[in-house]
This record gives C-alpha cells, sequence and structure tokens, in this order.
C-alpha cells in the first residue's frame, strides 16, 4: 500500500510542477517591442523658399501604462530628421515594454517638423503628452493641442498625431486600436491582432498638418 502511495505522490509532483509552470507564465510580464518601421515624405511642408527642398521631423512619443508605467521618447534622441521629397526614413525600434496580465499601454505618437531643436520646449510637450493618452476621445485633440504649444507657438509644424493601443490579456500581448488623434488618417487598420516574435503587427497613418502629407508606419511586436 505504502508502495503504491509513493508511486502516485512521484507522478503527482511533476503534475503540480507543469500547473505551476502554466500559472506563473499566465503571471509573468511580457515582454513588448514598439518600432517606428518608416517615416515617408510624400509632400514637405509648407509655405517654404522656393530653394527649401528639406523638412526636418522628429517624434514625440508619450508612453502611459494602466499600472503607472510612463515614459517619454525623443526621435531621434538629440536634434531632427532630415528628409526630402519622396524619401523614406528608417526610424527604428521605439522602445521595448514589459506587460503584466490585464496591463495596457496607449502610445500617442506625434509628428512635428522643425529647423530649429528646442530641447526643453521639446522634452516640456513630450512630457505633458503622457496625460493626453489617458483623455477621453472628447478632449484629446484639445487637450495635446495645450501639450504641444510650447514648439508649435515657435513656429514648428504639427504634422498629426496618432494613439496605438497594446493590451496584455491573461499573458497575451495584443495590439488592439490605432486611431487618429490630429490631422491623420489610418491606412492600414490591423485590428485586434496578437503579438507574436515571428512578425510584427504593422499600422500605418497619413499624417496631413502643415501643409504635408508623411506616412507613418508602426510596427509592434513580442519581444524575443
Amino acid at each position: 500500500m505504502a508502495s503504491r502511495q509513493f508511486a502516485a505522490a512521484r507522478v503527482f509532483i511533476p503534475v503540480l510542477g507543469v500547473l505551476a509552470a502554466r500559472v506563473a507564465s499566465r503571471h509573468a510580464a511580457t515582454p513588448v517591442r514598439l518600432s517606428v518601421a518608416t517615416l515617408h515624405a510624400a509632400a514637405l511642408t509648407s509655405p517654404r523658399a522656393p530653394n527649401d527642398s528639406l523638412d526636418h521631423p522628429y517624434l514625440l512619443v508619450a508612453i502611459a501604462g494602466s499600472h503607472g508605467q510612463t515614459s517619454t521618447i525623443h526621435l531621434p534622441a538629440s536634434g531632427h530628421f532630415q528628409i526630402s521629397h519622396g524619401e523614406a526614413l528608417a526610424a527604428g525600434p521605439l522602445t521595448d515594454v514589459r506587460l503584466e496580465p490585464n496591463d495596457s499601454i496607449r502610445v500617442l505618437i506625434s509628428v512635428l517638423a522643425g529647423q530649429t531643436m528646442r530641447s526643453a520646449d521639446e522634452d516640456s510637450a513630450a512630457s505633458a503628452s503622457r496625460e493626453v493618452s489617458r483623455a477621453g476621445a472628447s478632449v484629446r485633440l484639445k487637450e495635446l493641442f495645450a501639450a504641444l504649444f510650447p514648439v508649435t507657438s515657435r513656429g514648428d509644424h504639427w504634422l498629426g498625431s496618432a494613439l496605438l493601443l497594446v493590451t496584455n490579456e491573461n499573458g497575451t500581448p495584443y495590439w488592439r486600436t490605432l486611431e487618429c488623434v490630429a490631422t491623420c488618417k489610418v491606412l492600414t487598420p490591423p485590428g485586434p491582432r496578437a503579438l507574436g516574435t515571428d512578425a510584427p503587427v504593422v499600422g500605418v497613418v497619413e499624417l496631413s498638418g502643415g501643409g504635408a502629407t508623411y506616412h507613418l508606419q508602426v510596427h509592434a511586436a513580442r519581444a524575443p
């Protein structure tokens, strides 16, 4: 009898280990990688001098999580990009974030253009944008206009802004929505999609502020 109980216990212990591993995986934070794949200038900002054939765009990104996770990103890290008509820039990765089960993050991406770098004003605008990403749709545009005022009031062009929502649903990360906030149109709305590591989920928006037409491609994937 004792030997049968011991044999049963040896079978039961591995089963407990498997169940514990499954429970742990459901409660572990999931890493997600966010990237801006391309920024394409179909038409440059206006008005401009006849001999001016370049724009100098930059991105202010505000990330706000439902569990208090917040950050801001200036892309490029210093200065502005330089782009000509018809050119596409490979902007590269934004950041990796870790999502707890049933957590979510809102990623507010604003694209602006200006020749003069104003670090303090641009940092202030990015920080103020974090609260805008949490705001309801009815007041979001008004609040974002106020958040970006330190740079737009000095002559920088606001090309447009889009908001991405990523969630972790019981251990599985999802691209939930991509929506426009200002002078923007969603061209590729992937809809709710689970994020894997093999291929990113891709969304594309068209930005039309400042007399320009830009195409911004955003990627999200489970980080390796």
